[in-house]
């Protein structure tokens, strides 16, 4: 609901329809007087009309940079908005790559005690050395040595060697019969050396 209200500016009084309350009303009034008042008094030849009219030229100055103020904060507040959902997003990616780091260490963890622990029935708490790890990782197979080669002695050696037969020469077989054909020469007599290179 609007209301009425009676201001003075410049001795001379204005009637005001407002829905602000008195009080506000009053306030601004007042405050618009002192300032037409002090222009007044830095500049003597001025009117009270011309003197108005520049302090409403400077009240639409100061609205002016109060909105540049304002549209700058709204700019800054949308950044750190910005700023704000990217940082929750990178955390939350952050804390997935936290846990799965934290299960894959459990996990090492676990396969670590399995390792040291791998002689069941063992209840010594001394120590265990990375060879007894990797031994426990072959398993008893590794227990098994490989067998040893057969010594022979020179006796039995020289034995075999007495026991083996030469080969027969084998009269080569010429068309199913062991006789030479006149004029053949045996393959396996060694050639003569004729004299001239052949």
């Amino acid at each position: 609901m609007a209301n009425k209200y009676k201001v003075v500016i410049c001795g001379k009084e204005y009637t005001l329809t407002s829905e602000d309350n008195k009080d506000y009303t009053v306030k601004l009034a007042a405050m618009l007087d002192k300032r037409i008042k002090d222009m007044k008094s830095k500049f003597k030849s001025l009117s009270a009309s011309d003197c108005a009219i520049l302090t409403a030229l400077d009240c639409m100055d100061e609205l002016a940079q109060a909105n540049r103020n304002i549209d700058n904060i709204r700019t800054q507040i949308k950044d750190y908005v910005d700023d704000a959902g990217r940082a929750r997003t990178q955390s939350a990616s952050a804390q997935r790559e936290i846990m799965a780091l934290k299960e894959k260490v459990a996990a090492l963890e676990k396969e670590l005690e399995e390792r040291t622990n791998f002689a069941s029935g063992s209840t010594n708490d001394s120590p265990v050395s990375a060879a007894d790890m990797l031994f426990g990782d072959i398993g008893p197979g590794a227990e098994e040595s490989p067998e040893e080669p057969e010594e022979y002695s020179t006796e039995e050696v020289k034995g075999a060697a007495k026991d083996e037969k030469p080969e027969e020469k084998k009269t080569p077989v010429y068309g199913g019969s062991r006789v030479r054909p006149v004029g053949m020469i045996d393959p396996t007599l060694p050639k003569k050396d004729t004299g001239d290179g052949k």
